[in-house]
């Protein structure tokens, strides 16, 4: 009897495991592969008066002053399966369109964007949520500056420039799959001083935005993560880039009104940069390095046309040492994972002093992505006053890391 009995607690113990491994098995199933949501956002607001051409010295003589804009976006909804995702409190990222109506096509084009975009909640609730959302991308469709067919426009002068958006937001959960948002955000357009004129565009506008989910939204259960093993490492980097300037004809106050006496001129610009960086927290890398820069704009000088042509005569230095620059610098990068917003403030050791020297502080912000062999690529943008671009530098590098 016993042995009966025995034998059918066996059988009712396998019969058990094997529901629950189908269970698993199928929940396993069930789960989605990722948790994601379309939105629609509009966005109305002001353009910032930054130069002459928004100030109403264009055309039509108005101030170009308001703005409206739509964009549609696709996001993904991590769900805490790497360390990532609980250290930022569960972020979303994603790609988006986005389409800007400045009321005056002739001059600016229907400008239109493709970027990507993080979301970092700052605090999470049972039906709301606060938060941040940072965007880079490209933008195209601009109608340029042309000195014959559209001479006033001097905040842009390419077809495409660079897209950047910061917005901080409040989302209510309406029901487990839509959600509405409010947010308030600053929009910047710039081609990084590849095409001058490039006064760029400043925007500032609250916007509102309904987002649907494909399937209910996971629970979300922030866990604590262990704290950060730091790591030095030594980032060996190289960049280039393009930088266009536009040198007037030193006789220009004797050419006759309404006469471009302009010379439309493309330099390179090169990089090499060693920086030694300690990595503090999961957020936080610091360092310093040193730059040596190539940049052919450096202590150009400008004649009067020998031929007695408008275009002014430029000349570029004949010695490589007045077109070289030596930078010292310090850096600080925000790390998400493999991802790095990297920012670099420096100051120029040695330099060639001439008639057109660069300010002796610089500047970089961009971004960086590691790859799994130490491996990484970026773009950066070079600037001084903190506001004045120079170059776009893309560039790419190496890393050795240690304990």
């Amino acid at each position: 009897m016993k042995f009966i009995t025995t034998l059918v607690l066996m059988a009712v113990g396998v019969q058990l495991l094997a529901q629950s491994q189908l269970n698993d098995s199928i929940q396993s199933t069930n789960k989605p592969k990722r948790y994601n949501a379309v939105a629609l956002r509009y966005h109305a607001g002001r353009v910032l008066q930054t130069n002459s051409f928004l100030e109403g010295e264009n055309s039509a003589n108005q101030v170009i002053d308001y703005y409206q804009a739509l964009n549609v976006s696709y996001s993904i909804q991590t769900d805490g399966s790497k360390e990532w995702h609980h250290i930022f409190n569960f972020p979303y990222y994603g790609v988006a369109f986005y389409n800007a109506n400045f009321f005056n096509v002739d001059e600016l084009g229907t400008p239109t964007a493709l970027f990507g975009f993080m979301g970092f909640p700052f605090r999470r609730g049972e039906k709301s949520m606060w938060g941040y959302e940072l965007g880079f991308g490209l933008t195209y469709n601009w109608e340029p500056y042309d000195k014959y067919t559209n001479p006033w426009n001097v905040a842009i002068g390419s077809h495409r420039t660079v897209y950047i958006d910061a917005n901080l937001f409040y989302q209510y959960h309406l029901s487990p799959r839509w959600d509405i948002r409010g947010s308030f955000g600053f929009t910047h357009f710039s081609n990084g001083g590849t095409k001058k004129p490039n006064s760029g565009i400043n925007l500032i506008s609250p916007s509102i935005e309904l987002s649907y989910s494909f399937k209910d939204k996971p629970l979300l259960i922030r866990e604590i993560q262990p704290a950060y093993e730091q790591h030095f490492e030594v980032a060996m980097q190289f960049g280039m880039g393009a930088r266009n300037i536009l040198y007037d004809n030193p006789n220009g106050s004797d050419l006759p009104e309404n006469v471009q006496g302009t010379a439309d001129v493309m330099h390179s610009y090169f990089n090499l940069s060693t920086a030694v960086l300690k990595q503090t927290t999961w957020k936080n890398k610091f360092g310093a390095g040193i730059d040596l820069t190539y940049d052919e704009s450096l202590n150009v000088t400008v004649d009067n046309p020998a031929d007695g042509s408008l275009e002014p005569n430029v000349v570029f230095a004949d010695k490589l040492s007045h077109k070289m620059m030596l930078g010292l610098f310090g850096t600080y990068e925000f790390t998400i994972d493999r991802l790095s917003v990297a920012s670099y403030f420096g100051v120029l050791a040695l330099r060639k002093k001439g008639t057109n020297a660069n300010p002796l502080l610089y500047q970089k912000f961009g971004l960086k992505y590691h790859f799994k062999n130490d491996i990484y690529a970026g773009l950066l943008v070079r600037a001084h006053n903190f506001s004045v671009a120079e170059v776009i530098e893309w560039n790419f590098g190496y890393r050795l890391k240690w304990h």
